[in-house]
């Protein structure tokens, strides 16, 4: 009786032991890593990375950052970090007879319920696992990528916070000849030196166009679309209505001072017109064939073109600009001082030159908005 006793428990705990071997769960935990790159005008919207788990209960989570937007704040207060976008579970399996970790992955809604279920096998190769995961781009809906991620058995990343660091992106501004804000919603445009425009919404590109600009006038590009540029003597303005990805349009109106306008390079229809980079603005007296050219040293030259005997510098001195009014001081002779009448920018002088042989009264005339050119000088 006390053989067989000893025979049953020690066969008890041979079963109890078999128990609680099938109970065991593994002890091995994984970490997948990758990123979905397209650029574009919606990158803040779609670029992301993804951050895979599998724990060593079985369970899988699936986390996004969307790096595109700039911020790379703590994961607790980052609002384009999103712990468990996805969930799951995971086992160690055999696809085919190779070696594998099966990789269940679903939406879980608020009532525990799974939304778009996958299933995805990781493979190993000299340590290193590989998987691709197609992956909603906004939870409920039908625009997906797929994101092939690599992995490892432990972790790469100690914490959220250590993940976001590794993704951030800086934003570095495009360079610019002349920056506006938009006077709401976020909107800036930077006009750079060969001629193009961008437009951006805080850090995300939605536009590129190109401007053309005359003394007088600016005018935009996108596509097919030309914007034209109101100028007045004071500021220059202009409205752009971007389209956020097909859900509602955004009105971007921007205001500048016209002195911003005076910094911007001339630019024609295919190309960039030559500028003299001493001359702040010359204006024309056609009647006499006149040219009255001011320079950035405040200095200002009066030529008139005779025709068959020649061109001559008629009159020189300093210009002055004080309360939107230029002042002209001939090495000698009075000064004249510009006026504006009806839009327009005025300078009328008077020439005696050649012992009196040339004694004329000039008019150069020219659109108001030229007075941002002396603002800027």
């Amino acid at each position: 009786m006390k053989k067989l006793f000893t025979t049953l428990c020690v066969f008890a705990g041979l079963v109890l032991t078999a128990c609680g071997a099938n109970n065991q769960k593994s002890t091995d935990s994984y970490q997948f890593w990758g990123k979905l790159e397209e650029g574009g005008s919606f990158a803040s919207f779609t670029d992301a990375a993804f951050l895979l788990n599998l724990d060593a209960e079985g369970k899988t989570t699936l986390d996004k950052y969307n790096f595109a937007s700039y911020d790379a704040s703590p994961a607790a207060s980052n609002k384009s970090y999103i712990a468990s976008y996805m969930s799951g579970t995971w086992k160690a399996v055999k696809k085919e007879g190779v070696d594998a970790l099966q990789i269940k992955l679903a939406f879980i809604e608020d009532d525990g319920s799974e939304k778009d279920p996958a299933t995805y096998y990781a493979y190993e190769s000299d340590g290193v696992y590989s998987v691709d995961l197609t992956v909603a781009l906004v939870k409920g809906q039908a625009f997906s990528r797929t994101v092939s991620m690599t992995g490892q058995k432990g972790q790469k990343y100690a914490d959220a916070d250590a993940f976001i660091q590794a993704y951030k992106k800086d934003f570095v501004e495009p360079e610019s000849v002349v920056k506006v804000n938009s006077k709401a919603n976020g909107g800036v445009a930077y006009f750079q030196q060969d001629g193009k425009v961008l437009i951006y919404v805080g850090t995300n590109n939605v536009a590129n166009g190109t401007y053309v600009k005359t003394a007088t006038s600016l005018t935009l590009k996108f596509g097919e679309n030309e914007i034209p540029v109101t100028l007045t003597a004071e500021k220059g303005s202009f409205t752009y209505t971007y389209d956020l990805a097909g859900y509602q349009t955004i009105d971007l109106v921007f205001e500048f001072p016209i002195a911003d306008f005076a910094k911007l390079p001339v630019i024609e229809q295919g190309g960039q017109t030559p500028v003299d980079e001493n001359v702040v603005l010359t204006m024309k007296d056609t009647t006499n064939n006149a040219t009255l050219t001011f320079n950035k040293d405040k200095k200002y030259t009066i030529n008139m073109d005779f025709g068959g005997n020649g061109a001559f510098d008629v009159q020189k001195g300093t210009w002055s600009f004080a309360g939107y009014v230029v002042t002209l001081t001939p090495e000698s002779g009075e000064a004249y001082s510009s006026t504006t009448n009806d839009g327009k920018f005025i300078i009328e002088t008077h020439i005696s030159w050649g012992g009196g042989a040339v004694n004329r009264d000039l008019h150069f005339e020219d659109t108001q908005t030229v007075i941002g050119k002396f603002m800027a000088a």
